[in-house]
């Protein structure tokens, strides 16, 4: 039913929109995926503007003052007659925090440019205006006498003609680690012909569409959601993948690449799909593909692909941290390749997968956390916990099968058991509290060598205004809200608490009743490097705070029965922070 009502939609709205001939389009969603052997038909150049970039600029006169990231260069003249009309077509999503440009010439000869928001045109300068607050439509349109510039469907600029055979984009990113301009650009494409009255509103119409609806590349079948791992017990495992329409799915599953059993899968709920295996082999690599055939005939494949089952109980394990992926795919995707270099067993992410990612608002799930982060779940499992911008549990548990009602669980790995909370509930981590009674429950029969407890919010931090603005007077430095949720983990021992929530790294001392104790507290790490807006520090030093870091960053647990290694890196791998505890008798 959600695809004929779709192709009503577009056959009813876009007549007129699709009366102009398309030449060239690309969508850009550029995951270069993993390394060497681990590369995977999920993640391709045509994807992405790499194939477009120039190694050696041609001269050009810019409107924006700043230094060029990247420059990139489609020859308009192999497809296009360029002495007629033309329409240039774009799809701006802007949802980072730092100044952002990029700039489009004919030739040498520059178009428009945008710098910190605002158009930079020909004699005047003019606000950038946003849709939905990150999205822009922009269309220049080309005619017999003049050039044509329209914003979000309004008329923005109108100028002299412009004729050119090459169209040249030039990049300003230098305020944002890892951005390329296709994170900024998500569609662009050009049309022949004379742009038709009401054509723009129309495209910009139609984009607001394929945004509500998460799609990725409208019209082609593909994965809203790659496949995505998470690890129940040692002789199980978890998949769950999306795709764009109704489809015949296998799943295909084996110890060696040349021997893969086939399974016939059902969705659970529209085209989303969990596919839960039990009875493997624990501590094992296994290889694993998703095929799909829709009823036009068209088939989708992620490629062989790869995991490894969870060891058995006590034995040594090697977890990634992370927290905070939000609105940034580019550093998410950076800190996979780390991740993955490192060969981690399981990832801990301590919430905030997404900047606002609440039922409204799926495509800043499809759009922006699956494509910067399923290069590395789609073959190591994630153990995520909710934070605030997943706070109403919509996309987080259809996404996350394994979380109870309440948005919590635990699982085993190893030595160790994780508690996940979901502490968008402050009231339910009280004494009585639902999820409280929960985690006693579950605190008082774990016997694992290592108990750690997950959630989003921060009980101690020392941020600079989260908890009282500490630039003009005092702050709570944490949230005092989970202060008998604190004094219930001190009663069982646990070890240390991992939490996201502001985005930097603080380590603490070990901490019991609210005071440093090395001999009975606990640890408390503030891991929310991995792609939200960077925050900073109060002016002084917490005597509770033993390190602290503000940049991109992720960490690795290794763990034994009696021995825990802490590291923290930034998102270049540079080595922040270390700590070695030893089990106490």
């Amino acid at each position: 039913m959600k695809n004929l009502l779709y192709l009503i939609f577009v056959f009813l709205c876009f007549t007129s929109a699709t009366a102009q001939e398309i030449r060239w389009e690309r969508w850009f969603w550029p995951n270069r995926g993993l390394p060497r052997n681990a590369n995977s038909p999920l993640f391709q150049d045509s994807l992405s503007l790499r194939p477009l970039k120039l190694f050696h600029e041609p001269q050009v006169f810019p409107l924006v003052n700043q230094p060029a990231s990247a420059a990139y260069s489609i020859d308009l003249h192999g497809f296009l007659d360029t002495e007629q009309p033309w329409i240039i077509e774009f799809w701006l999503l802007n949802h980072v925090n730092q100044p952002i440009g990029f700039e489009v010439f004919l030739d040498q000869r520059p178009l428009l440019a945008n710098w910190n928001k605002k158009w930079l045109l020909p004699g005047f300068e003019e606000p950038q205006r946003f849709w939905d607050k990150y999205f822009t439509h922009l269309v220049l349109a080309t005619g017999e006498n003049d050039l044509k510039i329209y914003e979000n469907g309004n008329l923005l600029f109108q100028g002299e003609k412009a004729r050119g055979e090459s169209l040249l984009l030039r990049s300003y990113l230098q305020e944002e680690p890892y951005m390329k301009l296709d994170h900024w650009v998500k569609h662009l494409a050009i049309f022949s012909g004379q742009m038709p009255e009401n054509w723009a509103s129309e495209r910009f119409a139609r984009h607001q569409f394929w945004k509500r609806e998460g799609v990725r590349v409208p019209g082609k079948f593909h994965f809203l959601a790659e496949p995505y791992l998470y690890v129940p017990g040692p002789s199980q495992m978890q998949i769950t993948f999306e795709l764009d329409r109704k489809a015949a799915v296998k799943l295909f599953l084996g110890e060696a690449i040349r021997s893969l059993e086939a399974f016939e899968l059902s969705p659970e709920q529209e085209n989303r799909y969990h596919v839960q295996l039990n009875d493997l082999k624990p501590n094992t690599p296994y290889f694993y593909e998703i095929q799909a055939a829709d009823d036009q005939g068209n088939v989708l494949k992620s490629g062989p692909l790869t995991f490894r089952t969870a060891p058995e109980k006590n034995s040594p394990i090697l977890v990634g941290l992370v927290s905070d992926t939000e609105s940034r795919p580019q550093i998410n995707e950076q800190i996979g390749l780390q991740l993955w270099e490192e060969r981690v067993d399981a990832v801990v992410h301590l919430g905030d997968m997404t900047d606002g990612g609440n039922e409204p608002e799926k495509w800043q799930w499809t759009q922006e956390f699956f494509p910067g982060t399923s290069a590395l779940f789609s073959r190591i499992p994630n153990i995520p916990a909710a934070g605030n911008g997943e706070g109403d549990l919509f996309w987080y548990t259809a996404y996350h099968p394994q979380a109870n009602a309440l948005g919590c669980y635990s699982t085993e790995y190893g030595s160790a058991t994780f508690f996940v909370l979901n502490s968008n509930q402050p009231d339910e981590l009280k004494k009585g509290g639902a999820q409280y009674e929960w985690l006693k429950e579950g605190l008082s029969r774990s016997n694992s060598p290592w108990k750690f407890v997950m959630m989003h919010h921060a009980p101690y931090s020392m941020d600079e205004d989260d908890y009282g603005n500490t630039w003009q007077g005092k702050g709570t430095y944490g949230d005092r809200r989970f202060q008998p949720l604190l004094r219930l983990l001190e009663d069982f021992e646990v070890d240390m608490v991992f939490f996201g929530h502001l985005h930097t790294y603080m380590r603490s001392f070990p901490l019991y009743l609210d005071q440093v104790d090395v001999e009975r507290g606990i640890t408390y790490v503030q891991v929310g490097g991995m792609g939200g807006n960077l925050e900073d520090f109060a002016p002084n030093r917490v005597p509770f705070s033993a390190k602290t870091f503000r940049g991109f960053h992720y960490g690795t647990l290794a763990i034994t029965d009696g021995r825990l290694e802490l590291r923290m890196h930034a998102a270049d791998g540079k080595l922040v922070d270390l700590l070695e505890i030893r089990k106490r008798n």
